[in-house]
């Protein structure tokens, strides 16, 4: 072998016919699926940009995943097929491509967790956390996971056949306990409020886990097929049905929030006392104060006590690219899902005193 920094007792383990045809196969697969995934991009890219005439950084992530699925297929398809030799060159592609695809995953993930948190200063610990763990498996990969490809010595191949399956169990790990998170806020500051379409989101999120681990115990179990490298050519199918996955789930979160149904998740109060005034229907403001996004309204109907409670979850127009919605007192945007409660205590029927608070849900779906 005379590729770079391949020692002269490297031996090649050229991929038998049939460990071609399943890298062929699962190719071909990751193909398909990219060219869905593109699709769901380009709609989604065409809606931010004409409502804001840019991009934000939620549409490069999406950009930037499946760029770097693509490049892994083709460069793992070529490097079996024979067609790049071996050398130092394409381990290191193959890694740095391999960290975009990474971690621009998990920030999508932690972006859409981001909707439903209030303190903003803890969705940036939470990225920042996120992306040195992943970073520190990131350096150890480079020093552990190229050497044994080159054959340097048999400790490093010895090292690299049990840790790479640790980090990729890791990942697994990570994965499912953003998800488990999001699931959790889902239940908590949504459903528990009595907002029951989100039970829809709650339901296909946790569907959504068990799929997506599914695929990481898949991407470790061909670990051990063919001659040890057919396992590269599963990663970018993996990500790619990932990134679909968090596209789909994007899309399900704006249709929910932006529903203009007329109506409440909680039962219809028909309270006489307080004048007949429902606190259903359809309410939302955009980035000029005009009308905006659909709102769903929950409402407790009135107790003895002669008190009302209503929720209202409130999305503005530009939700689901991620555009920055109506301003807070600050001046800073609030876009996304705001979540307002209202407690109206009736004293008679033609004079009622309200108090209402109104909790920010999260800044920006797109704000990373």
């Amino acid at each position: 072998m005379t590729g770079f920094l391949v020692p002269e007792h490297y031996v090649f383990q050229a991929p038998s016919n049939v460990d071609m045809n399943v890298a062929s196969i699962i190719w071909g697969i990751s193909l398909a699926a990219g060219l869905f995934t593109a699709s769901k991009a380009r709609k989604q890219t065409w809606g931010v940009y004409k409502r804001t005439g840019g991009i934000n950084m939620y549409i490069v992530m999406i950009w930037v995943s499946w760029l770097s699925n693509s490049i892994i297929g083709i460069l793992s398809w070529l490097y079996l097929w024979g067609t790049i030799e071996t050398s130092f060159w394409i381990f290191f592609f193959l890694l740095l491509t391999w960290i975009f695809q990474i971690h621009s995953i998990i920030q999508i993930i932690i972006n859409r967790i981001a909707l439903l948190m209030r303190d903003r200063k803890t969705v940036r610990r939470m990225q920042i956390g996120c992306a040195i763990l992943l970073s520190i498996i990131n350096v150890s990969v480079f020093c552990i996971w190229i050497p044994a490809r080159l054959q340097i010595s048999s400790t490093f191949v010895h090292i690299n056949e049990i840790w790479d399956r640790m980090e990729k169990a890791i990942f697994c790990l990570i994965d499912a306990s953003l998800n488990l998170y999001f699931v959790y806020l889902v239940r908590s500051r949504l459903i528990s409020n009595g907002l029951t379409k989100y039970s829809r989101l709650f339901k296909f999120n946790l569907f959504m886990i068990a799929v997506s681990m599914s695929l990481d115990i898949i991407l470790i179990g061909v670990m051990s097929l063919g001659q040890g490298f057919i396992y590269v050519q599963f990663h970018p199918l993996v990500y790619m049905l990932k990134l679909h996955i968090e596209l789909n789930m994007a899309d399900l979160i704006g249709k929910i929030v932006k529903s203009e149904q007329n109506g409440s998740s909680y039962p219809s109060s028909g309270n006489k006392r307080s004048g007949g005034k429902s606190l259903g229907g359809i309410r939302g403001t955009n980035a000029n104060g005009g009308a905006g996004g659909g709102t769903q309204t929950g409402n407790n109907g009135p107790d003895p006590r002669g008190f009302r409670m209503a929720t209202l979850i409130t999305a503005n127009r530009d939700f689901d690219g991620g555009a920055a919605g109506p301003a807070n007192g600050a001046g800073k945007p609030m876009g996304g899902i705001q979540k307002t409660t209202e407690v109206h205590h009736v004293i008679d029927e033609d004079n009622e005193s309200r108090t209402s608070s109104t909790t920010e849900l999260q800044k920006d779906y797109a704000m990373v």
